[in-house]
This record gives structure tokens, C-alpha cells and sequence, in this order.
């Protein structure tokens, strides 16, 4: 159950679902509307976040999200969802380390102005003071995204790639761990390598070979 020390997530419970009567709804004031909640969340947090504000972004009326997602908690669980709107299913050609290595690397790729690359670091922080909040994230977005390694590994194991004893939730998090550190520290530390997504394939699959 939601505390509720934390009002925005109050009714997570709600679908969220559109309003079945009246006009049809409109795609692109959809989009409109997710992305104006997802850039808010990114450059305010959820306690700036607003209805008000998010129609003035998106240039649309409350009663245009209302009719869409019944309360402000719905609409941003809603709007966390879609933000894997754009994952391709996980790869099926190719070897184990073919179809590793495409994974990695669209991580490696990911922008940090993305919403994923600038709502993450909001999300973190959110970890030890609001954990719900960060449980809502978790649930909406980094899951699919773990579920694409996990179906590879899964796929081997059965292959015989992998042996049957292979703890996948651990190895997707080795796997994907540590270039989202990197992606996080390159402003620092520069942006990684080409190679390093072979490079980290590699030193995992060597840990999960049979012994």
C-alpha cells in the first residue's frame, strides 16, 4: 500500500484509463501530454509537478488531461509507462555475445537528454526519502528494460549457452549496472568507448561459463 506520507502517489491504484464518452481521443495531444509530464518530472521532480502545469506545457486544457487519466498520480504513471514506448523487442539473431552486446550498447547509446537520462538521476534520489516513488519507476520502466536481457539469457539457458543454474536477475544486473554508471559519470569521466560494450559482454559471460 502507498503511504501516505507522499500525496502524489495516494490512488496509484487507479487505471488511468481515458473517458469512454465524447470526442475521440487525439494522439498527438496524447504525446503532447506525456511529454510535457515526463520533461516536468525531469526539471522539477513530482512535488513541482502540477495539472496546471502540465496543460501550459502541452497547450491543452485540464479538462482535455482530465478526460484522459483521472487524477495527476494516474497521469504520471501512465506517462512512466510510455517511456518504453520506443524499446524494440529483445534480439534473436545472432550468438548469446551478438545479442548481449546489442543490448548493452543501446544503453551505451542513450542520450542524457533523453527523459530516461534525465528523469533516472531524479528517481535515485527519490530512493531513500519517498522509496514508492522510486518502486513506481522501477515497476514501469526499468522491468521492460530488464526483461529484454533476462529473455536472452533465459534463451541460452534453454540453448545450453548458459548453464541451467545461471542466476539471470544477477547477470542482467551486471550486464546493465555498469554501463548506466558509465553513461551517468561521462561528464566527467567521458563518454565509453565503442568497444566497451564487447568488452563487458565479454568479462560477464566469461563469470557465467561453465566451470
Amino acid at each position: 500500500m502507498v503511504s501516505g506520507r507522499h500525496p502524489q502517489l495516494r490512488r496509484l491504484h487507479e487505471t488511468g484509463e481515458p473517458h469512454r464518452g465524447g470526442r475521440p481521443r487525439s494522439a498527438e495531444a496524447d504525446q503532447a501530454i506525456v511529454d510535457a509530464t515526463l520533461d516536468l518530472i525531469a526539471e522539477e521532480g513530482l512535488n513541482a509537478l502540477s495539472v496546471e502545469a502540465v496543460a501550459l506545457r502541452a497547450g491543452v486544457g485540464k479538462a482535455t488531461i482530465y478526460r484522459r487519466w483521472p487524477s495527476k498520480e494516474a497521469l504520471v504513471e501512465a506517462a512512466l509507462g510510455r517511456m518504453n514506448d520506443s524499446l524494440s523487442p529483445a534480439p534473436v539473431d545472432g550468438s548469446l555475445r551478438e545479442r548481449l552486446v546489442v543490448l548493452v550498447e543501446e544503453i551505451r547509446c542513450k542520450s542524457s537528454e533523453t527523459h530516461g537520462g534525465r528523469i533516472l538521476p531524479r528517481m535515485l534520489a527519490y530512493g531513500p526519502s519517498h522509496p514508492e516513488l522510486f518502486e513506481m519507476f522501477y515497476r514501469q520502466v526499468i522491468v521492460p528494460r530488464r526483461a529484454r536481457f533476462q529473455a536472452v539469457l533465459t534463451d541460452a539457458i534453454t540453448s545450453g549457452e548458459l548453464p541451467p543454474d545461471t542466476d539471470v536477475d544477477l547477470a542482467v544486473t551486471l550486464l546493465a549496472a555498469p554501463m548506466l554508471y558509465l553513461n551517468m559519470m561521462q561528464s566527467a569521466a567521458g563518454a565509453p568507448e565503442p568497444r566497451t560494450s564487447e568488452s563487458l559482454v565479454d568479462c560477464v559471460l566469461q563469470g557465467l561459463a561453465p566451470r
